[in-house]
C-alpha cells in the first residue's frame, strides 16, 4: 500500500511541477520575446511605401445587419490610392443582402457577391479570390473595420525589395471596441497580453503560426501555392497559416495595422467562440502532424510541440485542481502549497499583462485603465479556457475529410450589455452614431501626412477614443464587478505584501506573523522559486538573442528571390477548373447573384505549374518545387 502511495505521490509531484513551471516559463518567454521585438523592430521607423499595388478587401458576411454598414463606411475612408471592396454574402437569413446591395450601388469601389446558399467563411473567401482584381487580398470580418492608414503599414511588407519577396501574409493588430462589460474588458487584456505577445515572440522566432482572420493581408500567389483556405476546418485562418509556413512562405506581424472589432459579452457567446477556436486548433494539429515526416520542416517542430504540450497542460491542470479539492475536503494540508504557488503564478501573470499593456498603450491610449480587470484572468479565465478545451477535444477528433463544409453560425457580437436588449441596443447604437460623427470631425481636421520614406510613425498618431463603445451597465452588475475585482487584487496584493514583509523580517532578524498559508516554509519556497525563475529568464534571453543573431548572420545578407508575377486570370481559370471568360466576368460584374455555390463541396484545385523561383547560392532560398525535383532525381 505504501509503495502504491509513493508512486501516486511522486507522479502528482511531477504533474505539479509541469502545471506550475509551464505557464511561468512560457509567460516569461513571451514577455522577453516581445520586449526584444519592440526594441529590435517595432520601435524603428515603419517600412516606406514605395509602390501602391491594387488591393482587394474581402468582407465575408453572415447575418451582420447590425454592423456591416458601419464597417463599409469605415473601409471607404481608408487612405490608400488603389483598392476595391468585395462584399460577399454567404446565405444570410436577415437583412444583410439588402444592406450590402444598397452599399454596393453608392460607390464604384464596392462590388457585391450574393451567394444565397450558406457554404462557410472559407468558401466565401474562395469566391472573393476568384472575383478579386488585386494581387493582394485584405480580409476583414463583417463586424470590424480598419484604421485609416492600415494598408500603408501592411503593403510595404509585400512590395519592398529585399524584404517582401517571400512574404505570403501579414497579420495586423485587432483592438476591441466594446468595453461595456467585465468579459469584454478581460478579453481586452487577453488580446494584448496573450495574442499580441505571442505574435511578437513568434516573429522573433521567425514562425508566426496564427494569423488573425479579422485583419490579415495575403499575397494571392502564396494562397494558390499552398492550396487556399481549408473549407472543411472551422478556423480557416489557423489552417492557412500552417499551409503557408509548410510551403516556405514568410508571415509577418504588423502591430501598427489596427483593426477595431467586437467580442462576445455573454458567457454563452464566449464559450461558443472559444470552443470553436480550440476545436479548429486541434483539427489543424491533427491535419498537419505530417511535418515530422519531413526534416526540412524542422523549424515548425518546436511550435507544434508547444501547442500539443499546451493541451496536455490543460488536462493536467484540471486533474491536479480536482485532486487538490479532494485534499481540501478531507482536511489534508498539502493543498496549501498549491494555493501558494497559484498566488506566485498570478503575480507572474500580472507582470505579463502589465508589460503587454505598456507595449500596446501607444496604439490604445486608454488601455492602462483596464489593467485592474486583468486580475480576473489568472483566477477565473483559466477555468473557462480549460473547460472549453476539454469540450473541444471530442469534436476535433471528428475532423471533416473534405466532404462537409464548415458552415457559419451566428456569433455573439457583444452589442447588448444589459437585461433590456431593445432599450440597451438603441442606447449603444446612438452612442455608436455619436462616435462616428466625432470620428468624421477628427478625420476632417486631420493633416494628411502618412508613411512616406522620410516620415516616421509619429505622423499617423491619432485619437483612438472614437472607436470605443462604452454602453451603460446596470448598477448592480457594476457593483458586483467592482467588488470581486477588489477581492482579486486583495488576493494578489496580500501575497506580494507578505512575501516582501517576510523577506525584510528575515534579513533583519525580526520575527514575523505566521499562519497555515503564510509561514516561514512558504517564504523559503518562494525564495527558491525566485532563484529558479531568474535562471529561466537568463536562459530565455540568451536563447532568443543567439537565435536572432544566428538567423541574421546566416540568412540576413543573402540575395532574396525575385518577386513573383501577379496571378493571371488564365492561372485562376486553370486552378479553379473554370472557363477564362467566366473568371473575367466575375471580376467585371458589380453585383453577382449566385443561387447555388459554383464551387462543389468536394472540389480539389487543379495544380498550376508556376514559374521557377529565382535561386541563390544557398539551398535555403531554393524553391520548394526545385528541392522536390532534385530529391526525386536522386
Amino acid at each position: 500500500m505504501d509503495f502504491i502511495f509513493n508512486i501516486v505521490f511522486n507522479n502528482l509531484k511531477i504533474i505539479e511541477y509541469i502545471v506550475f513551471w509551464y505557464p511561468v516559463t512560457m509567460g516569461l518567454y513571451w514577455v522577453i520575446g516581445s520586449i526584444i521585438y519592440y526594441f529590435r523592430i517595432e520601435i524603428k521607423k515603419p517600412l516606406p511605401l514605395f509602390s501602391t499595388p491594387k488591393v482587394s478587401i474581402l468582407v465575408p458576411a453572415y447575418n451582420e445587419q447590425d454592423q456591416i454598414e458601419l464597417t463599409i463606411d469605415k473601409l471607404l475612408e481608408i487612405d490608400y490610392p488603389d483598392f476595391e471592396i468585395l462584399l460577399i454574402n454567404d446565405g444570410s437569413k436577415d437583412k444583410t443582402p439588402e444592406i450590402l446591395e444598397r452599399c454596393a450601388m453608392k460607390d464604384d469601389k464596392i462590388r457585391f457577391i450574393n451567394l444565397k446558399e450558406n457554404a462557410g467563411k472559407a468558401n466565401a473567401l474562395w469566391l472573393g479570390l476568384m472575383a478579386s482584381k488585386g494581387e493582394y487580398l485584405m480580409c476583414v470580418d463583417g463586424d470590424s473595420y480598419l484604421d485609416k492608414d492600415c494598408l500603408r503599414y501592411m503593403i510595404p511588407h509585400f512590395v519592398n525589395p529585399n524584404v517582401g519577396e517571400r512574404v505570403g501574409a501579414v497579420t495586423g493588430n485587432p483592438r476591441i471596441r466594446n468595453r461595456s462589460s467585465l468579459l469584454a474588458k478581460i478579453q481586452l487584456s487577453e488580446y494584448a497580453s496573450i495574442i499580441s505577445l505571442i505574435k511578437r515572440t513568434q516573429r522573433m522566432w521567425g514562425k508566426v503560426m496564427t494569423v488573425s482572420g479579422v485583419v490579415v493581408a495575403y499575397r494571392k500567389r502564396a494562397l494558390l501555392d499552398c492550396g487556399l483556405w481549408d473549407r472543411d476546418i472551422i478556423t480557416e485562418d489557423i489552417g492557412v497559416t500552417w499551409k503557408l509556413e509548410k510551403n516556405y512562405w514568410d508571415i509577418r506581424y504588423e502591430p501598427r495595422a489596427i483593426c477595431w472589432m467586437l467580442v462576445p459579452e455573454t458567457i454563452v457567446g464566449l464559450f461558443k467562440q472559444r470552443k470553436r477556436w480550440a476545436q479548429g486548433g486541434l483539427e489543424v494539429m491533427i491535419r498537419h502532424a505530417d511535418i515530422f515526416m519531413n526534416w526540412r520542416k524542422r523549424r515548425l517542430f518546436p511550435v507544434y510541440l508547444e501547442q500539443v504540450f499546451s493541451i496536455i497542460w490543460v488536462i493536467l491542470w484540471i486533474l491536479l485542481t480536482f485532486v487538490e479539492l479532494i485534499k481540501f475536503a478531507f482536511g489534508m494540508e498539502s493543498y496549501l502549497t498549491y494555493i501558494w504557488k497559484s498566488q506566485y503564478l498570478s503575480i507572474v501573470c500580472m507582470i505579463q499583462f502589465f508589460v503587454a499593456i505598456l507595449l500596446e498603450k501607444k496604439y490604445d491610449k486608454k488601455m492602462l485603465r483596464n489593467f485592474l480587470t486583468a486580475a480576473w484572468y489568472p483566477l477565473i479565465y483559466w477555468v473557462v479556457s480549460g473547460v472549453v478545451s476539454l469540450f473541444a477535444l471530442p469534436s476535433a477528433y471528428q475532423i471533416r475529410k473534405g466532404s462537409k463544409l464548415a458552415r457559419w453560425e451566428s456569433p455573439d457580437r457583444g452589442i447588448h450589455t444589459s437585461d433590456e436588449p431593445e432599450e440597451n441596443a438603441n442606447l449603444i447604437h446612438r452612442e455608436r452614431d455619436d462616435n462616428v460623427a466625432l470620428a468624421a470631425k477628427i478625420e476632417t481636421d486631420r493633416i494628411k501626412d502618412y508613411l512616406t520614406p522620410d516620415k516616421t510613425d509619429k505622423t499617423v498618431k491619432t485619437k483612438k477614443r472614437e472607436h470605443i463603445i462604452r454602453g451603460k451597465q446596470i448598477w448592480w452588475k457594476r457593483i458586483i464587478e467592482v467588488f470581486f475585482t477588489m477581492l482579486a487584487w486583495v488576493y494578489i496584493l496580500v501575497f506580494l505584501g507578505y512575501v516582501t514583509y517576510g523577506f525584510i523580517s528575515m534579513n533583519l532578524g525580526v520575527s514575523f506573523y505566521q499562519n497555515k498559508i503564510y509561514n516561514l516554509a512558504m517564504l523559503l519556497e518562494t525564495k527558491q522559486l525566485l532563484y529558479i525563475t531568474g535562471i529561466v529568464i537568463l536562459i530565455e534571453i540568451a536563447f532568443l538573442i543567439i537565435w536572432k543573431e544566428y538567423n541574421l548572420r546566416k540568412y540576413g545578407k543573402l540575395r532574396r528571390r525575385k518577386f513573383k508575377k501577379d496571378v493571371s486570370n488564365s492561372e485562376l481559370a486553370l486552378y479553379f477548373q473554370k472557363d477564362f471568360f467566366e473568371i473575367q466576368q466575375l471580376q467585371e460584374q458589380k453585383i453577382i447573384v449566385l443561387e447555388k455555390n459554383i464551387i462543389p463541396d468536394d472540389f480539389k484545385p487543379e495544380p498550376v505549374e508556376f514559374e521557377q523561383r529565382a535561386g541563390t547560392s544557398r539551398t535555403f532560398w531554393r524553391s520548394r518545387k526545385s528541392r522536390c525535383q532534385n530529391n526525386d532525381k536522386s
